[in-house]
């Protein structure tokens, strides 16, 4: 994957690999409490989305509400998101992308859900072959 990449892809892509530790942690668990809460994000999950923007992984067509539907398993158990397919795994990354633009607490639920671990996990598999 990282050949088909620019360089500034590549680099987010290494930013966005290092948030995994804070995602195993569990310290973003809470955070879709606190965004309902505060109407904010929390520093380190606008820092997560940031980084998503800007590696720019999942193009800016991909409709994802179009196939919300197949989503739906990937949302329920993010374990599978391991064993996706290369256009199943895009579009995934266009959820994580671009889900504030239609529903804002939805971020803040992927991290929390486990999800956003998962996609980072198989992006980080995906990178280092």
């Amino acid at each position: 994957m990282s050949e088909l990449l620019s360089p500034n892809q590549q680099a987010a892509v290494e930013r966005l690999i290092g948030f995994i530790p804070l995602l195993e942690s569990g310290a973003l668990r809470d955070v879709h409490t606190a965004y309902i809460t505060t109407g904010e994000y929390p520093a380190p999950l606008r820092d997560l989305q940031i980084t998503f923007k800007t590696a720019a992984l999942a193009p800016e067509s991909d409709n994802w509400l179009a196939w919300s539907e197949q989503a739906r398993p990937y949302l329920q158990q993010p374990e599978r998101i391991a064993l996706s397919d290369a256009e199943t795994f895009s579009r995934l990354l266009s959820i994580a992308t671009h889900s504030e633009r239609f529903n804002r607490s939805l971020f803040p639920h992927l991290c929390a859900s486990g999800f956003m671990l998962h996609l980072l996990k198989r992006l980080q598999a995906n990178h280092n072959h």
